[in-house]
């Protein structure tokens, strides 16, 4: 495992090398916030440990989820860590540094399990996306059928078509769908993905695209 650490403190950031050892991890120190930046952009690691008591830990965390939005982002810190926005995992700091390591590595871990097929979902195609007499392209938002464009999607709707065109026949869960297209799964959220899935139906109907969007309750949608 390879994760970042950007944190002010030499201490924390000594006593994680050295646990790293240890625990089969690479610990890059992003200290600098020029070289915290160029690493956010190569996105090769595991996970981004923000220190919240850096000026611009927000800045960074916006930064690396716009960028890589499901490498997961954790943040330590003393107090209020509720308060920064789009983390994906809060550790309180503790002078205990083997358990606070501990603990983030446990969470990393399973960060990633859960989020496993979600990751894989988000790998942008550089080709469009074939199905049944439909040609989506993602990048431009189009779609054709039967070789004629038919529509210019938004994106929240081009997102959801994207999701379930890539995985044609098959359940797509709908918190995969919330955070690939809306890069959270709350209940807004969630109200706001049935809104979008009806206008794509409402699409594919008025096109007389022989495609359906099957509802499977609480669950998920598949597109067939």
């Amino acid at each position: 495992m390879k994760v970042v650490l950007n944190t002010p403190s030499d201490d924390l950031l000594g006593d994680f090398l050295k646990l790293s050892k240890n625990n089969n991890t690479e610990i890059i120190n992003g200290k600098v916030e020029k070289f915290l930046f160029d690493i956010i952009s190569a996105g090769d690691v595991n996970a981004f440990i923000i220190d919240n008591s850096n000026n611009y830990s927000q800045k960074a965390i916006d930064f690396i989820k716009k960028k890589h939005p499901y490498i997961p982002v954790v943040v330590i810190g003393k107090i209020d860590l509720q308060k920064i926005n789009n983390a994906d995992i809060y550790v309180q700091l503790s002078k205990d540094t083997s358990l606070m390591f501990e603990l983030i590595l446990k969470s990393v871990l399973s960060y990633e399990k859960n989020f496993h097929a979600l990751r894989r979902l988000t790998i942008k195609t550089k080709n469009s996306i074939d199905f049944e007499n439909c040609v989506y392209d993602p990048n431009q938002r189009l779609l054709f059928y039967k070789d004629i464009q038919v529509a210019k999607l938004s994106e929240k709707t081009g997102g959801i078509l994207e999701v379930l065109a890539m995985n044609y026949g098959k359940l797509v869960k709908r918190e995969l769908i919330l955070e690939k297209v809306w890069l959270k799964s709350d209940y807004f959220s969630s109200r706001s993905m049935d809104v979008y899935v009806s206008t794509l139906r409402k699409i594919l109907k008025s096109n007389k695209i022989d495609v359906k969007i099957k509802n499977v309750s609480k669950v998920g949608l598949i597109l067939q």
